[in-house]
């Protein structure tokens, strides 16, 4: 049974004409009536009756039609819905995102995005790189943020940011006095950790065991996030390392003071992952294409030529 045939029979059942069935499917009037014969020879039973000028549907027609009617109604929803998803009118995105890309630079993409896109749902769920990153690949999410732990052959990278991390201690402490610091003379002070998991601790446990072996931190507490960290701090408890773009606001206004250590020049590079053979929906390429012109991100243009590429 073919669509066009089951098309042709819904119009002439709409309309009581072949010749108006014709015309509003911009077919000849013989087409639709062959049409009209293949399908009754197909069901093996008359559809219409002949009433003067017109025709009416038969008791067999009027049950294809009830079926008919539903069908086309749905084929008319599928095309309203995708037409609007062409238009970006609806849809929906779904990000996995690490904190610091989460907290300090999808919230302006977002309210920007909504500002636009106001039919498009965007639904953000957080977590370390490693929880991320098994977000992508079981499919819970489109669009992820993250460090990168290892190539993994079922994902796409592009670098979108590099943020300078920082060490930093309230302004009581007498070594952010000084115009630089070794190692050594962090002495006993306590160290704050991020939970474990998240790629800036192993990048900075990695730096201190080069420098100091394990004898460093003596004394240390894990924290789950970036704003108990930054709150434990202010209080005047311990050190900790943090990227730069979260405790701007803290620095401006006296509440944390940088420490300059000798040697210590790390960075921390955040990229978007997608599944390999993921086509964008209209809605994450429009958002994507958002991001790329965004101001405080450090690689916007590998963004830029990646979305080219992928067009």
């Amino acid at each position: 049974m073919k669509i066009d045939h089951l098309k042709s029979f819904h119009r002439v059942a709409v309309t009581g004409s072949f010749t108006h069935a014709a015309r509003d499917l911009f077919l000849t009037q013989p087409a639709v009536s062959q049409q009209i014969q293949l399908l009754e020879h197909r069901l093996g039973t008359k559809l219409f009756d002949r009433l003067g000028k017109g025709v009416g549907l038969t008791s067999e027609g009027k049950v294809l039609f009830s079926y008919t009617a539903r069908l086309f109604q749905i084929y008319d929803e599928i095309e309203m819905l995708f037409g609007q998803l062409r238009d970006l009118e609806t849809g929906r995105i779904t990000i996995g995102s690490t904190a610091v890309i989460g907290t300090y630079f999808l919230p302006q993409i977002i309210g920007g995005y909504n500002k636009k896109y106001p039919g498009i749902d965007i639904d953000m769920r957080m977590g370390n790189s490693y929880a991320v990153l098994n977000m992508l690949i079981s499919g819970q999410v489109d669009l992820g943020f993250a460090g990168r732990l290892k190539i993994d052959p079922r994902l796409n990278s592009v670098l979108v940011h590099r943020e300078k991390l920082l060490l930093v201690s309230s302004p009581d402490n007498p070594l952010t006095e000084r115009a630089t610091v070794s190692v050594d003379e962090l002495g006993k002070i306590p160290f704050i950790w991020r939970e474990k998991g998240t790629q800036t601790r192993a990048l900075v446990k990695k730096w201190f065991e080069h420098k100091m072996g394990r004898n460093y931190p003596k004394k240390s507490i894990e924290l789950q996030n970036l704003e108990a960290a930054k709150r434990t701090v202010v209080e005047g408890y311990g050190l900790t390392i943090i990227p730069e773009i979260s405790v701007r606001r803290e620095l401006h206004v006296g509440l944390l003071k940088r420490i300059n250590l000798n040697g210590f020049d790390l960075s921390f590079d955040y990229y978007l992952f997608y599944k390999k053979e993921k086509i964008f929906s209209k809605a994450a390429e429009a958002f994507l294409e958002m991001m790329a012109g965004f101001r405080l991100l450090s690689h916007p243009e590998y963004l830029k030529a990646h979305l080219s590429i992928k067009k």
